[in-house]
């Protein structure tokens, strides 16, 4: 069974049936609903239901405040019709830009820097990722958090892990060449560096996570900021880590920021440095305090986030971003 679904503000109506979610609905029907991710790890598709009836798959956790949830929001990748609905949601801005690839830049065994001169300015917050559309796949796009904050020249930077079998990057790994060009969407996310508050920064970052962790404590450092911030940063295997170098420069640079690389692989047993990232975060200190921003796989975070709270971390005060295979 099919049921109109009407957004709010822009009155754009469309049918979803009872088993699709609301942005699968709306994208295949070219309407350019707000998402990201689509698997329910980011809230970039955070709606509110202002009429009808839904069924609210699951979602990770703290994407919804126990406030959001008593006005009717939800999280329109996860939440499936169950008669007309009316709902708030943002719909895209049309826009997009067209990108040259400049840099092409290895920075561990499977991961690549890559860099994009867009034709014109691209506005973005530090922390917020990018929609790229994947070369020769009409209609896919893939989410990737830009590693500096906005640069003088308009310069955007990614940290890319290939994946096997994904589309963008066994592309960007195996095709791409110098003066390619994509297109790429708005920004997007509510990952960024909180500037209204002066409390010490818990950074939590495992894999490429560390992108968008770099572009904020990039931005501090900018803002002349001298507020301590801790950054544990976790690797299964040592070649998996990239940019210790850039990171234990900006530590002696910068007396309050504290680096801390964490290895997860028991087999490496002549790492001499921390090893397992969320045992090493609990026993380094209470957290109860500090503004935190967490970057890494989705059960990553999970399990970060059920540690802070038991060290009583306000939520709101927990920021993340989920890195999970998308398209």
């Amino acid at each position: 069974m099919d049921y109109e679904i009407c957004l709010e503000p822009s009155g754009i109506r469309f049918a979803a049936g009872a088993e699709q979610s609301i942005v699968a609905a709306a994208l295949a029907q070219g309407i350019p609903l707000q998402h990201g991710c689509g698997n329910g790890s980011c809230g970039d598709c955070k709606g509110t239901i202002l009429e009808g009836e839904g069924e609210q798959g699951p979602f990770m956790p703290l994407l919804l405040t126990p406030a959001e949830r008593a006005a009717g929001m939800a999280i329109l990748c996860k939440l499936r019709p169950r008669s007309p609905m009316r709902i708030r949601a943002s719909v895209q801005e049309a826009g997009q830009w067209t990108a040259a690839v400049t840099a092409l830049t290895p920075l561990a065994w499977n991961v690549l820097e890559l860099r994009l001169q867009p034709e014109r300015p691209y506005p973005y917050r530090a922390g917020q990722y990018a929609r790229l559309a994947v070369p020769g796949a009409a209609g896919e796009w893939r989410s990737y958090s830009m590693a500096t904050p906005p640069q003088a020249d308009g310069t955007l930077v990614f940290h890319i892990r290939e994946l096997p079998g994904g589309r963008f990057s066994q592309w960007l790994f195996h095709a791409a060449h110098l003066g390619d060009t994509l297109q790429l969407a708005g920004a997007q996310g509510e990952f960024f560096l909180r500037q209204d508050n002066e409390r010490p920064l818990l950074c939590i970052a495992a894999g490429t996570g560390l992108a968008p962790i770099e572009a904020i404590l990039q931005e501090s450092m900018a803002l002349g900021w001298e507020r301590p911030i801790h950054l544990f940063y976790g690797a299964r295997r040592r070649p998996d880590f990239y940019h210790l170098p850039v990171l234990e420069d900006w530590a002696r640079r910068h007396p309050h920021l504290r680096v801390t690389p964490t290895l997860s692989d028991a087999e490496d047993r002549d790492w001499a440095g921390a090893r397992r990232l969320l045992p090493n975060v609990t026993a380094s200190g209470h957290w109860r305090d500090h503004e935190v921003y967490l970057c890494g796989s989705p059960g990553m975070i999970e399990a970060a986030i059920d540690l802070l709270l038991s060290h009583q971390v306000q939520h709101e005060r927990i920021h993340f971003d989920a890195f999970a295979p998308n398209g």
